[in-house]
């Protein structure tokens, strides 16, 4: 049975996680986490790979199949001594749904992570193409909805 004092409680429990956490790094690593998988959607298979294999290293075998309802648990028996061995043809059986949530379990536990696959995109010239593909359709996506949410500028 609830009551008033369980509520309260609550309720400051909740301010105290958002505090923690931050009121803007909340909608960044959202954004971070969407542009990470149009990344991984627009990449090459061997780049894909690459990608997927910074995104699973960190994760223990029990943060990998807790992930995606156990999506990728079929990688834990393909760890050699050097980390995670992806298959190219197991890249793109992968749902962008399921990698977004994978790089938001994977910014929380180790954001390093994150960053290993920023600097990877930037040392490959298929990267660097998927990257400009992804920025620039993000950038569309957010002048339409700035337009039809207010008004919009003729003159560019």
């Amino acid at each position: 049975m609830s009551d008033e004092f369980e509520d309260a409680h609550e309720a400051g429990a909740l301010r105290r996680r958002a505090a923690i956490s931050g009121p803007a790094k909340a909608p960044t690593r959202q954004l971070v986490a969407r542009l990470v998988t149009r990344l991984y959607s627009a990449a090459s298979a061997p780049l894909r790979a690459r990608m997927l294999a910074c995104l699973v290293r960190p994760l223990s075998p029990l943060g990998l199949v807790a992930v995606a309802s156990g999506a990728f648990g079929g990688l834990l028996h393909r760890w050699s001594d050097r980390g995670p061995v992806i298959p190219l043809e197991e890249v793109g059986r992968f749902s962008n749904d399921q990698i977004l949530e994978l790089v938001r379990f994977v910014d929380q536990v180790n954001p390093e992570a994150v960053q290993q696959i920023a600097r990877l995109i930037a040392a490959s010239p298929a990267g660097m193409a998927a990257f400009s593909a992804s920025a620039a359709l993000l950038l569309l996506r957010a002048v339409r909805a700035r337009g039809q949410s207010g008004p919009v500028a003729r003159d560019l």
